[in-house]
């Protein structure tokens, strides 16, 4: 993998031809000799010079005004000064301005905000000891999961209809900053942060979104971190579980003066719960530290201020496929793996700095900075059907098996190669990412009469880039094991896309007796370039957006309030994309009402979105296109409501009844027939033939009904909590009227639970018990062929806290 500067270059190795066996392992080097001048050599050093360009423009630059700022236009940093300061001095021990800003609604914001948010928090992150983000949102309505590989280590995530695929349609943050690893240039999320070392995470739709792009027709999803203490504290953990699943997690923080920080520290893994034919690994591993060390000035200093650092990395290597299973496999043995996928192998190193800083200006204005640096490179040495040009699409393989006896028979290890036709296609899909940039934030709050304006004006300039080399090995399937073949295989991709991105925001929030009035307007500009490495060519595009929304909340009497908004949404289009093809624009409404009366607390919203351009991105399973290649879609209708509720009833003593509700009802439609030559969008892909969307389709992977009922039981020590979780049908094409077998997955219901006792107040046990009735069900046959949920899982845990 070539690496994002100013980290010593690393590469993986990854040449099938110096094994013997198909036990294939991939390492990642500093150095590999001896190196051959070559197209990915030459790429590398022109990275490099690219890239430090890049950074001294919009990171280093941006720092070192920040920073010039700090110690020379404010030259009061840390000592006292005489004067008037209308901001309130800090003691050492107040909380943390920088945290207040990084957390971009707050519990206590939540009932009254004019969109719709929702929050989840460390309780509920820790009730089910949760490594899995796409489960934990569940707790979350207007989300849509597509399942892939059970474990959620490739997450498609969706909102309010917005494509799931690779989550590429939502805005992915952690502390507010940028955190998919291209963004702009390649937004499919092949990385988020590990959920189990948040404390809260944040969902936003509707016109709340507008202050988080670039993608604003769905969502924005936050990850919070840990805020810094205020004393010692730590806490080490220990989990076990089905499948040899093992997580420990050591967190460690303090105060020391002005000074406070903390280092968190995991490990999970697990052996897998698919069996490989003629055996082999299946499981996965994750390491992820991190590191924030936080400086807050004097109490008695003219100007209030904070300084955060936060360092991260990450890595990950697992035994993951795109490869499935024809139906009837699937009803036999759900979790069985084809002899096809025994080589495949993902690999991958996330690493960031961010850098934050906040000044208190006196007057009620604050300027918060945010500075960011993110690399992500990753090897995924995987299956990808056969090397003969004219072979036929493995997940049609697997959709039709009757018809191809002889290829399925390869793919189950279950004949032998004859011939150049049918060598088994091994790509090492090798890519690099980077995203870099800084962002200001300045607040002022004015008072004026009964009418105060919140007012916030935001900044931020963004460079992100993404390296693709795709390169194919032909193997030969031989008594079950695949052998490499001495035949150089041409290569698939080389390019290099990149975006620099500008994009200022402002928002109003006026507060007038009973009334929130919030109005935001989001512009943007973002010049992309894509070079295409093979061909020779280089390609560039320009796209400028003005995205205004409106949001209104009512506190009609003490215990209802009623809300609405309307905002402009927009996903743009990549680098990469065709003159014909336009970015992804929608009109989105919402509407609803809150209730809160003592123990109970209840949202409907309803919502409603109109696409004018619905944007499909192609991935490098699809066939009959180039990963990452665009195609439009027209005008897309996607409606519903969403309802949440929670009561808490007193059992008497000790003893309490929280129960929570999370329900979605969701309709969509194109709003025209047209044939499209965008696999996903064909409502014949699993039949081999092309077929036009009719009006009236709706979209695939979006259930009709979604729903959580959670109900708990906990005492003074103790705690027990199950939660049902109903998953409807969902299309995997587009159509209209019953489901198909074979182009639709069946409903899903899962059972959780979770029980867990307080030994002493720093020492506690928890078992826990995932799809305790062992359902499994097909959940999607992208990429190629029948997937799995999680079957049944156990597990076992204890921390201590000091």
């Amino acid at each position: 993998m070539n690496s994002f500067p100013p980290v010593v270059p690393s590469t993986m190795s990854l040449n099938p031809t110096q094994a013997s066996s198909p036990v294939r392992r991939v390492e990642i080097k500093q150095s590999r000799l001896p190196t051959p001048v070559t197209a990915r050599s030459v790429l590398s050093s022109s990275k490099q010079a690219l890239t430090n360009a890049a950074i001294a423009r919009y990171l280093f630059k941006p720092l070192s005004l920040a920073v010039a700022m700090c110690c020379v236009g404010f030259p009061t940093l840390g000592a006292a000064q005489t004067g008037t300061n209308t901001a309130k001095p800090a003691s050492d021990k107040a909380a943390s301005r920088i945290e207040e800003v990084t957390v971009t609604v707050g519990q206590d914001q939540l009932q009254t905000t004019s969109g719709s948010a929702s929050i989840i928090d460390k309780a509920q992150i820790e009730a089910f000891d949760a490594v899995d983000l796409t489960s934990l949102l569940s707790q979350t309505p207007g989300v849509y999961i597509r399942q892939e590989d059970g474990y959620g280590l490739r997450p498609n995530i969706g909102l309010r209809g917005a494509t799931s695929e690779r989550s590429q349609k939502i805005t992915l943050m952690e502390d507010g900053v940028l955190i998919a690893p291209a963004p702009y240039s390649a937004p499919a999320a092949y990385y988020l942060p590990n959920v189990n070392r948040m404390s809260m995470v944040e969902v936003f739709k509707g016109p709340s979104v507008v202050k988080y792009g670039p993608h604003t027709v769905g969502g924005a999803i936050n990850l919070v971190t840990a805020p810094t203490p205020n004393e010692q504290e730590g806490k080490v953990e220990a989990t076990l579980g089905s499948d040899n699943f093992q997580k420990y997690r050591v967190f460690y923080g303090d105060r020391i003066g002005q000074f406070s920080y903390w280092i968190d520290a995991l490990h999970f893994g697990s052996d897998g719960f698919k069996s490989l034919d003629g055996g082999g690994d299946t499981g996965f591993e994750r390491n992820d530290i991190n590191a924030k060390v936080q400086w807050h000035s004097a109490s008695d200093s003219r100007f209030y201020q904070e300084i955060q650092v936060k360092l991260g990395y990450a890595d990950e290597t697992s035994q993951e496929t795109y490869l499935g299973l024809t139906d009837d496999d699937f009803a036999a043995s759900p979790s069985r793996r084809y002899a096809a996928s025994a080589l495949d192998e993902f690999d991958s190193e996330h690493s960031q700095i961010h850098i934050f800083h906040f000044i208190d200006l006196g007057s009620g204005w604050n300027l918060t900075t945010r500075a960011y640096h993110n690399e992500y490179q990753r090897a995924w040495f995987k299956f990808d059907g056969f090397t003969d040009e004219n072979a036929t699409a493995a997940a049609l393989v697997l959709a039709q098996p009757q018809d191809f006896g002889t290829e399925l028979a390869l793919i189950r290890g279950q004949a032998n190669s004859n011939g150049s036709s049918e060598w088994i296609d091994i790509t090492d899909f090798d890519r690099s990412y980077g995203s870099n940039g800084v962002a200001f934030d300045l607040r002022k709050t004015i008072a004026a009469g009964d009418v105060t304006h919140n007012l916030e004006a935001g900044l931020r300039l963004h460079h992100d880039y993404v390296e693709r080399d795709h390169q194919p090995y032909a193997y030969a399937m031989v008594d079950g094991n695949l052998v490499p073949v001495s035949t150089s295989v041409d290569k698939e991709t080389l390019n290099e896309w990149e975006t620099d991105a500008v994009a200022v925001f402002i928002n109003d929030t006026i507060e007038w007796q009973k009334w929130k009035i919030d109005l935001g307007l989001r512009v943007e500009s973002i010049d992309g370039t894509a070079e295409d490495k093979l061909a020779g060519t280089t390609a560039s595009n320009t796209q400028d957006v003005v995205l205004p929304g409106v949001g209104v909340y009512y506190q009609f009497s003490q215990a209802v309030g009623l809300l609405a908004g309307i905002n402009k949404g927009f996903s743009p289009a990549s680098p990469g994309a065709a003159d014909d093809v336009d970015p992804e624009e929608s009109l989105n409404l919402e509407y609803g009402v809150r209730y809160k009366k003592g123990a109970l607390n209840a949202e409907v919203i309803g919502f409603f979105s109109q696409y004018d351009n619905l944007l499909g991105r192609c991935r490098v399973s699809d066939p009959g296109c180039v990963a990452g290649e665009e195609f439009n879609g027209g005008d897309i209708e996607v409606g519903g409501f969403e309802f949440t509720g929670q009561y808490v009833a007193s059992l008497g003593g000790n003893l309490q009844l929280p129960i929570d509700v999370v329900y979605t009802y969701t309709e969509s439609a194109f709003q025209s027939s047209f044939l499209s030559s965008f696999s996903q969008w064909n409502p014949g892909y699993f039949e081999g033939v092309s077929r036009s969307i009719r009006q009236g389709d709706e979209l695939p992977y979006l259930p009709e009904h979604q729903l959580r009922l959670q109900a708990g039981v906990t005492g003074l020590n103790w705690q027990a909590q199950l939660a049902v979780k109903h998953i409807s049908e969902m299309r995997e094409v587009p159509g209209y009227g019953s489901y198909e077998d074979g182009t639709s997955t069946e409903a899903l219901t899962t059972v959780d639970l979770s029980i867990g006792y307080d030994i002493t107040e720093q020492l506690a046990v928890k078992l826990i018990a995932e799809n305790l009735t062992d359902e499994q069900e097909i959940v999607s046959r992208r990429p190629f062929g029948a997937r799995s949920n999680l079957p049944r899982q156990f597990k076992a845990g204890v921390s201590y806290t000091f």
